[in-house]
Order: structure tokens, then C-alpha cells, then sequence
């Protein structure tokens, strides 16, 4: 993938952003180190979107849910049961950028914490699966009613075993 120059810095400087936003949120120890390569990222984006569109194929293949933003507190409940029900699994972390960024992590330390890694991610959580073609988006949607009001909702979608099981259990109140 070639890049030009200006491409190049908006990477660089959003990655220097994304991975003291990982400090933040995980510690300077436990936080894993942001991907070098912009084209690596860029794959590992256009593969989430691959598989949820390759998921979307099929009407058992993606669980959908949505949450008023005066409900994100019982949405971080269904992302904590979701990940109580999946365990730790190896995933991606990756931004919505137009330069994307992407970070290795447990899929534990993210739905612990939807919110915060929402934020790091310009409002969305993007969670790809390391070994399967599978994981999660969760996206803040943002809809204005004139100049002055606007009303947020929380939008998820899970796709992929063991994923899919993981988040039907765990909006139906299942899991620890």
C-alpha cells in the first residue's frame, strides 16, 4: 500500500494519540505497543469489515443490539456478561481512522472497559479476533435535531463463533 507523505504523519501522530490513550486506559506496563506499519492496520481494518460483511450474508450470522446513551450503563453490563461468556480471547484493537490504528489485546481488557476504549477509538470499539473470523463493533451514532440538540445511541453488532453465542447469552441476562 503506498502512502504519501501526509497520510504517513496522520498516522504517526494518531498512533503517538492512540497509544498514550492504551497508557491511560491500561497502565504504562500493561499497554501493548500501537502497530508500526500502516498498511498492516489498514488490512486488519478492512478484514473487520470483511468478515462482518461476509457475516451479514446470512440471518443468524450477526447479533444486533441498541442503546440509548442514557442506557450505556446497562450496555457496559451486556459487554461485561459478553465477556464473562467468551473468556480471553486474542484480539485486534483497532480505530476508525481514516488512517486506522491497531493494537493487540485481550478481548477481556476491552469489554471490561467499553466506554474508555470506545473513546480511544473515536467513539467505536472495533474487536477483531485473532484466530477466527469473528468479533465485535460497538459505535457511538450521533443524530442532530437542529443546531442544538443532539441524542446519542450506543449501536452493537458480534459476529462469529464463539462471539455470536457469547453476546445471544449475554443480552438475554446469561453470564456472570
Amino acid at each position: 500500500m503506498s502512502a504519501g507523505p501526509a497520510a504517513e504523519q496522520r498516522f504517526r501522530t494518531r498512533r503517538v494519540e492512540f497509544a498514550g490513550a492504551l497508557r491511560q486506559l491500561l497502565g504504562a506496563r500493561a499497554a501493548p505497543e500501537p502497530l508500526a506499519d500502516r498498511a498492516s492496520a489498514a488490512a486488519l481494518a478492512a478484514e473487520l469489515a470483511a468478515t462482518l460483511e461476509a457475516a451479514e450474508q446470512h440471518d443468524w450470522g450477526v447479533v444486533s443490539r441498541e442503546w440509548s446513551a442514557a442506557d450505556a450503563e446497562a450496555m457496559a453490563e451486556v459487554m461485561h456478561r459478553l465477556s464473562g461468556n467468551l473468556g480471553a480471547r486474542a484480539v485486534w484493537l483497532l480505530t476508525a481512522d481514516p488512517e486506522p490504528q491497531g493494537a493487540p489485546l485481550g478481548s477481556d481488557a476491552a469489554l471490561d472497559n467499553p466506554l474508555g476504549f470506545a473513546a480511544a477509538g473515536g467513539h467505536e470499539l472495533r474487536l477483531l479476533d485473532r484466530e477466527l473470523p469473528a468479533g465485535l463493533w460497538l459505535v457511538r451514532h450521533s443524530h442532530h435535531y437542529g443546531p442544538s440538540t443532539i441524542r446519542y445511541r450506543w449501536a452493537l453488532e458480534v459476529w462469529g463463533e464463539p462471539w455470536l453465542s457469547a453476546a445471544t447469552r449475554a443480552l438475554r441476562g446469561v453470564g456472570p
